[in-house]
């Protein structure tokens, strides 16, 4: 499953989209802690099928993810 990665969580990644192979979200996080360092400080926001998500869920492997850092409106 790819996952697209924007910002400065991009920039640590060196990439701005990785492949993964989770069936959660909790997986996604687990592995996106292990894969970008520095994650696990950073403060983020997953977006599955473009709605910010924030509870554990399953992945059937046709969703969009998107990992993105934090952000302000105005």
């Amino acid at each position: 499953m790819e996952v697209l990665l924007f910002g400065m969580i991009a920039e640590k990644a060196g990439a701005d989209r990785i492949q993964v192979d989770v069936s959660t979200l909790d997986q996604l996080r687990a592995q996106l802690t292990s894969r970008v360092e520095g994650l696990d400080r950073m403060s983020y926001a997953i977006a599955v099928d473009r709605r910010l998500v924030q509870n554990d869920m399953p992945f059937i492997g046709t969703e969009e993810i998107a990992v993105l850092p934090p952000f302000a409106g105005g």
